[in-house]
C-alpha cells in the first residue's frame, strides 16, 4: 500500500492582510507630516507679516492722516493788498476836519484779498533789455488765501438799531415825530471806543456825531425821510463791522380835501351817482401816499360816521334813498398812515321819484 501524503493549503489572503496593515499606518503617517510641515508655514508667515492673506483675523486698517501742505513764501512777492472801506473812512476824515474826533486815526484794512496781477504790456516789452531788469509776469501775494479773514472785518452786523414802538425801518407813521433809537452789539463792548453817527435828511450825510452812549435821541422833526446810519470804532481807531442805518419816514400831513363834490342824477333814481375831485397828498405816489376816502350818508346835514370807503373819486350808495326823502352826502380824504382831511360837504340829494 502506497505511503500516504499530507497537503499543506496555504490561505493567500492571509499573506495579503498581514502585508497591507503597515501601509496604512505608514500612508496616516505621512499625511500628518504633511499637515503639520503645513501649518508650521503658514504660523511663520503670519508672524512675519500680520497683514498677510492667510491670516484669518487680520489687524485692523489705520486711519489715514490728512496731510495739509504748508505756505512756501515766494522769492517774488506783493505787499499786503488791501481795500479801504469808503464809506467810513470818509466820515473819520470828515469828523476829523470837524473837530469832533482829536485825531483822525487810519482804518484797518476791510479785506485781505491774494491778488493775481497780469501787467497789460506785450509780451515783447517784458524781455531784457540793456540797462532794464526783467520785470516778472505774474506777482504773487505773500499772504495765505486759506487764512481766516479777522473777525473785526468778517462781521457785518455788529450793531442792530432799534426804534420805539410803532416806528418801523422804511415805513411811513403818524405816531412819533421824535426820533428815538438805541442799538446793541454782537461785539465785545470792551473793544468799543465810541460811536460816530447822522441823522438827517441827506442819504449820505457826514458821520459828524461822536458819542459814547448806545442810544440817541433828536428833536420832534416834521413830516419826510430822515438817514440815520452809525458805526462802531474800536479802541485802535478802526472801524468796527459794516455800518448800520434805519430810514425814518414820518407823515403828519393830511391830505388836501375833495373838490366839486356833485352828482349828475336829477332825482329820478334812488341810487345817485356822488363825485368829486382827487385829493393831493404830500407822498402820493409813494407807499405812505393817498389811500382813499370817507363817505357820509345820512338824513343829517351835519357831517357824521363814515358809512363806506373807496379807492376812487366817485361813489353810489349801497343803501337807497327814500322815496321823497332828502339825504345828505359827505367825503373826506385818507393817507396810508391815517392822517385825514376835513369833511368836504354836505351835498344835499331828494329823491322824487
Amino acid at each position: 500500500m502506497p505511503a500516504s501524503r499530507q497537503v499543506y493549503l496555504i490561505n493567500p489572503f492571509n499573506n495579503r492582510q498581514a502585508s497591507v496593515k503597515p501601509s496604512i499606518w505608514d500612508l496616516f503617517s505621512a499625511i500628518l507630516f504633511a499637515a503639520s510641515f503645513v501649518l508650521v508655514f503658514v504660523f511663520y508667515r503670519i508672524y512675519q507679516d500680520p497683514t498677510s492673506q492667510l491670516n484669518p483675523f487680520p489687524p485692523p486698517t489705520p486711519a489715514e492722516t490728512l496731510f495739509v501742505p504748508t505756505l512756501t513764501p515766494s522769492s517774488i512777492a506783493l505787499p499786503e493788498i488791501w481795500t479801504p472801506d469808503p464809506e467810513p473812512q470818509a466820515a473819520l476824515e470828515n469828523a476829523a476836519g470837524d473837530g469832533t474826533r482829536d485825531q483822525a486815526e487810519p482804518v484797518e484794512p476791510a479785506t485781505i484779498t491774494p491778488v493775481l496781477l497780469i501787467p497789460t504790456q506785450s509780451v515783447q516789452s517784458l524781455t531784457k533789455t540793456a540797462g532794464q531788469p526783467k520785470q516778472p509776469g505774474i506777482m504773487l501775494p505773500t499772504k495765505n488765501p486759506l487764512a481766516p479773514t479777522p473777525k473785526t472785518i468778517a462781521d457785518d452786523n455788529t450793531l442792530i438799531i432799534t426804534a420805539p414802538i410803532g416806528v418801523f425801518n422804511n415805513t411811513w407813521q403818524n405816531i412819533q415825530s421824535i426820533p428815538a433809537f438805541s442799538w446793541n452789539t454782537s461785539q465785545s463792548i470792551q473793544e468799543i471806543d465810541h460811536f460816530l453817527l447822522y441823522f438827517g435828511i441827506k442819504q449820505n450825510g457826514r458821520l459828524t456825531i461822536k458819542t459814547v452812549k448806545m442810544n440817541y435821541n433828536h428833536a420832534a422833526v416834521p413830516s419826510g425821510i430822515y438817514y440815520f446810519r452809525l458805526v462802531a470804532i474800536g479802541k485802535n481807531g478802526a472801524i468796527i463791522g459794516a455800518p448800520s442805518s434805519f430810514l425814518f419816514k414820518y407823515d403828519d400831513t393830511p391830505p388836501t380835501p375833495p373838490t366839486s363834490l356833485t352828482t349828475e342824477s336829477t332825482g329820478d333814481t334812488n341810487l345817485p351817482l356822488i363825485t368829486w375831485k382827487e385829493s393831493k397828498d404830500a407822498h402820493s405816489g409813494m407807499i405812505g401816499g393817498l389811500a382813499g376816502y370817507s363817505i357820509y350818508q345820512g338824513s343829517s346835514n351835519r357831517c357824521g360816521k363814515p358809512v363806506a370807503f373807496t379807492t376812487v373819486p366817485y361813489w353810489t350808495p349801497v343803501t337807497p334813498v327814500a322815496v321823497g326823502s332828502t339825504e345828505y352826502f359827505c367825503v373826506k380824504a385818507l393817507d396810508a398812515v391815517g392822517n385825514e382831511s376835513k369833511w368836504t360837504g354836505p351835498l344835499a340829494y331828494t329823491y322824487s321819484n
